[in-house]
């Protein structure tokens, strides 16, 4: 037996894989093994495997008939025995201590699940998230807690994939799958686990690199329907172990971050539908009673200017001028706070 299994999803993805795979044997730590699913590939992705897999015994792959991701991984995660699991996209890039820390980390704490943040990386544009860090550090004291001490940060984590490291054990307890009836179903599957989760610990580094080029991110029209089902089952879930009462007022948070994920994503032909839709329904929901006024009230910074703009928004067009004036005040002003910084140093 391994210390960690990476399961590695692959589908047509022979502009990063290479390097994604590079990332992983290069690593300092070296017990582990990588287990591929090629999700029936029509470029050189599998050639690209088997390449590697003769060069490196630690790497195995099979080549399937296309399931897509959430069936692929399941099956996956049956064929692996590490003490931890990392699940991974090939345009996610290690840093070459990641495994090291990761694993002298969940060794230390005992942690069912270690997230850190990540960089990432849209053409040549870079961003990183860790404001969920941030705020953790600044309001939890504890190294390893649950999602009872997180509070109203429950949904401020990054909820990716990347950026997440299991014990394997405690995956294969609980049961934990993606849920094959949803489309993208990384958010349902990491809160699933998050509130399953006895102990919950972060790492302070950022240890993965993400690197998407834009037109990887423009997704054809993506059915509504689906993110409300994800968000629904979500709060199902909250249902389930009785603390739906507890943290209703911070749905309205998750719903927001679900639109502008997607939203985000979604080619242009398909946004004002996309955007007709949801603020729709988000008007129907708080006519229905289903939010109170206190939920506005719990939402985030960026959250708040999200609701405010789309309720005052009657069509895409003013969304899209109110989202473009928010991010040139926000340039303008990191701009004057970086410059009074550059003074003051210089006094």
């Amino acid at each position: 037996m391994v210390e960690i299994s990476i399961l590695l999803y692959v589908h047509n993805c022979e502009n990063f894989l290479k390097e994604s795979l590079h990332s992983l044997i290069n690593q300092t730590f070296s017990d582990f093994e990588i287990f591929c699913i090629d999700d029936e590939s029509d470029d050189d992705s599998l050639e690209i495997l088997d390449s590697y897999s003769k060069k490196d015994a630690r790497i195995r792959f099979v080549s399937i008939k296309y399931m897509g991701f959430s069936k692929a991984m399941n099956k996956a995660m049956s064929f692996v025995d590490g003490k931890y699991i990392y699940i991974m996209k090939p345009s996610t890039f290690l840093k070459f201590n990641a495994l090291d820390i990761l694993y002298n980390h969940a060794e230390k704490t005992e942690s069912d699940i270690i997230f850190t943040d990540v960089n990432y990386q849209y053409e040549n544009m870079y961003y990183n998230k860790s404001d969920s860090i941030y705020q953790i550090q600044q309001n939890i004291s504890n190294q390893v807690f649950n999602y009872k001490e997180l509070n109203n940060l429950i949904f401020s984590i990054d909820p990716s994939l990347e950026n997440k490291f299991y014990r394997l054990k405690f995956i294969k307890n609980g049961e934990l799958k993606f849920s094959e009836d949803l489309k993208y179903p990384e958010y349902l599957f990491f809160y699933n686990s998050l509130l399953s989760a006895d102990k919950i610990s972060y790492v302070q580094e950022f240890l993965f690199d993400y690197k998407k080029p834009f037109e990887f991110l423009k997704r054809d029209e993506i059915k509504i329907g689906n993110i409300f089902k994800e968000y629904d089952l979500i709060l199902k879930k909250f249902s389930e172990i009785n603390e739906f009462a507890v943290y209703k007022h911070y749905f309205l948070e998750l719903k927001l971050s679900f639109f502008m994920r997607e939203y985000s994503r979604i080619k242009e032909d398909y946004k004002e539908n996309f955007f007709n839709i949801f603020r729709n329904d988000l008007i129907d929901t708080f006519l229905s009673g289903e939010f109170e006024d206190e939920s506005i009230e719990f939402l985030s910074d960026f959250n708040r200017k999200i609701f405010e703009q789309i309720l005052i928004s009657e069509n895409i067009y003013e969304f899209y001028l109110l989202r473009k004036n928010l991010f040139i005040t926000t340039e303008f002003n990191n701009i004057i706070n970086r410059k009074a910084f550059l003074k003051s140093v210089h006094n």
